[in-house]
């Protein structure tokens, strides 16, 4: 993890996600997780397809049912069928 401060503006869920992670302790806990979202949020990001359809035109939507939108959600939907519901986003109280 880097020192340097960033200036910018993050709604109510984005600041969850960001304290959930910044509670874990640095550890490789802490950097395997880190690691995990950057490749999981730029796996989202771009799909292989880049969001277009067989015949070249934008899908326009996420919520197109191309091929490898539903490959990508059905990945999604088993990773969070492993991940208890309470514990990602309610770390302990220490």
């Amino acid at each position: 993890m880097t020192d340097t401060a960033i200036q910018t503006t993050l709604n109510a869920e984005e600041w969850k996600i960001v304290m959930a992670l910044r509670e874990i302790p640095d550890s490789p806990l802490r950097s395997k997780v880190s690691g995990l979202l950057a490749e999981l949020t730029r796996f989202v990001q771009q799909p292989r397809c880049l969001g277009m359809q067989s015949d070249g035109f934008p899908c326009g939507t996420p919520d197109t049912s191309c091929e490898e939108c539903q490959q990508m959600l059905d990945v999604l939907e088993d990773l969070a069928a492993r991940v208890p519901v309470e514990a990602a986003f309610n770390p302990p109280s220490s």
